[in-house]
């Protein structure tokens, strides 16, 4: 009975042209379990290997019809997918015969006479050799696909963010931008959009990182400053919301350094806050006229317990001044030496001409900077040309809305409380409105002021004492979070009026009302906080009323009314209340 061959043993290919040494070798081989197929010379050979895939083969070198040298070749020319060893059986010794079966593309040798111990050690030495072979190649396999997934995954996230942070005003007269990032995503974003009233607002920053881990913040990001900025959010509301959406949706160590530029058109002026970028620009003529650094943290690293305190740099837009803004991969550029490019060199660049033609030479000096070397980080910049926005600003008529009388009342129950945040809606009512633009930021602070108060120690009966321990702050916003998922009753009503022919002028009044018990508020008003009060109580009262002409408590101390009114304003002293 015939054994039935196991099909996981290898297949050898013998090739020898005397019948001896084949069958020397078929029992060699045949005595392990090998499969043996035979040819007798270097044409057959190649036949044999053409119709039946083997494993190795044992080559003779001189046989009639065709040697074991171009047998050799045209089997390796043949074998492009796998790695099939070719050992050369031979008698020669002669090293030039015996290089010409290594050029041949020959692995190994076998002398004759055949020493079985000799043939078995080779064998097993090149099935390994071959085994590892096909691991590598599956690995190979492997990570190319992974590496294909990851590209495609990789371009379609570039899209989606592509998507997600194209604007046209980038493109607008006077705005030149440089986006290129280290991989094919980044950790840069470049974001621009005008306001209701045209003012024309850009965000310029660089998430940690770069690549995909850097990317995954901009869609949301993206989503918040289009919404915020397009229903009229001031500045300061914005960067409050960026703050709020980054802290709550980024892992602990990831963050956003930004700059964010304002061009308003109405005042003429041009607004700048920067946290971590490197300095923007104002250059004329040939020198810096200012420089904005870095005044505060990045944004997503902790959760804003002042609303409105990230404040824009105003000042005032004379002729021939021009901006320019960048990520730190144009500063952090090296040179072969590993020398940073830095901020004097790029102050050099743009100070050495006209700076309409400087954003190409700034770009041509940080490529040659790198000597060729591939970027190791995101670059981004973007230069803005303030006459030519200026003029385009008054072509197209931007500038804020006349202000007329309205009164709004706004009431939020127990349900509504617990889930909405009535003060961005009012600022959008203003911006609707066109009212008071230039002193939207300081309206901001005041309602937000009032409407915390009524609701943490009027409704929800909150204790600032709890604030006054090292995890103070934390205890209190996790308390504030429980009352609100319990709070089952309670009330605010929010009444803002805007009166533009009153005998007090153009102004806004601003009533905030709790369903609380009220508090002893003629302490605060005096100008203390009370002896027993904690350290920070009473502190948001005085704000407002440092930013308001009017403020007044009506008894039992649930009812705040202020009168806002834009250039008047004044600290007042303790009698005015």
């Amino acid at each position: 009975m015939d054994r039935v061959a196991d099909q996981s043993l290898p297949t050898f290919l013998v090739v020898d042209d005397e019948p001896v040494n084949t069958m020397l070798l078929e029992a060699i081989l045949g005595a392990r379990g090998f499969h043996v197929i035979t040819a007798t010379n270097g044409e057959e050979a190649v036949a044999r290997f053409r119709e039946q895939p083997v494993d190795m083969i044992l080559m003779d070198i001189m046989m009639p019809r065709m040697d074991g040298y171009q047998a050799t070749r045209q089997i390796k020319a043949m074998d492009t997918e796998g790695f099939i060893p070719v050992l050369f059986v031979t008698a020669l010794t002669d090293e030039q015969r015996l290089a010409q079966c290594v050029e041949a593309g020959g692995d190994d040798f076998v002398t004759k006479p055949i020493s079985r111990v000799q043939l078995n050690a080779k064998i097993d030495s090149w099935l390994r050799t071959r085994g590892l072979y096909h691991t590598v190649v599956a690995q190979r396999d492997v990570l190319r696909s992974h590496q294909e997934r990851l590209e495609r995954e990789q371009e379609t996230a570039e899209r989606i963010v592509a998507r997600a942070t194209e604007s046209s005003d980038l493109r607008a007269p006077g705005v030149r931008f440089h986006y290129q990032p280290a991989a094919i995503l980044s950790g840069d974003i470049l974001l621009a959009a005008r306001r209701p009233n045209g003012n024309l607002l850009i965000l310029i920053g660089d998430f940690t990182g770069h690549g995909i881990g850097a990317a995954v913040g901009v869609p949301g990001l993206a989503a918040v400053f289009y919404d915020r900025v397009g229903r009229g959010a001031h500045p300061a509301e914005l960067l409050d919301d960026v703050n709020e959406k980054l802290f709550r949706s980024l892992p602990a160590d990831m963050f956003l350094t930004g700059a964010l530029l304002e061009v308003d058109f109405h005042g003429h002026r041009l607004g700048v806050w920067n946290a971590g970028m490197p300095p923007v620009w104002l250059i004329r003529d040939g020198g810096v006229v200012q420089r904005f650094h870095s005044v505060d943290l990045p944004l997503g690293i902790i959760r804003d317990t002042a609303p409105g305190r990230r404040q824009l740099e105003y000042m005032a837009l004379t002729p021939g001044l021009h901006a320019f803004a960048c990520s730190d991969g144009i500063v952090e550029a090296t040179d072969a030496d590993g020398q940073l490019f830095g901020n004097e060199r790029i102050e050099d660049v743009l100070c050495s001409g006209d700076p309409v033609a400087a954003f190409e030479p700034l770009l041509e000096a940080v490529c040659a900077w790198r000597g060729g070397d591939e970027q190791a980080d995101d670059t981004t910049l973007v230069s803005l040309d303030l006459d030519r926005l200026l003029l385009e600003g008054e072509v197209r008529g931007y500038g804020a809305a006349a202000s007329e009388n309205w009164y709004s009342e706004l009431v939020l129950d127990a349900a509504t409380l617990a889930h909405v945040n009535p003060v961005p809606p009012i600022m959008n009512l203003l911006a609707d409105l066109g009212a008071l633009e230039e002193d939207r930021q300081s309206l901001y602070v005041v309602i937000s002021e009032l409407f915390t108060n009524a609701l943490e120690h009027g409704v929800l009966k909150l204790d600032s004492a709890l604030k006054g321990s090292p995890d103070g702050f934390e205890a209190y916003y996790q308390e504030r979070t429980r009352a609100l998922e319990e709070l089952q009753e309670g009330e605010i009503r929010l009444r803002v009026q805007c009166d533009a022919e009153g005998g007090g002028g153009q102004g806004i009044m601003i009533e905030v009302e709790d369903s609380g018990e009220g508090f002893d508020f003629q302490p605060v008003l005096e100008g203390g906080r009370g002896r027993d009060a904690p350290v920070g109580a009473g502190r948001g009262i005085l704000l407002v009323r440092s930013l308001c002409d009017e403020l007044t408590y009506f008894p039992p101390g649930n009812r705040v009314r202020v009168r806002y009114t834009p250039g008047g304003r004044r600290r007042p002293s303790p009698a005015d209340s």
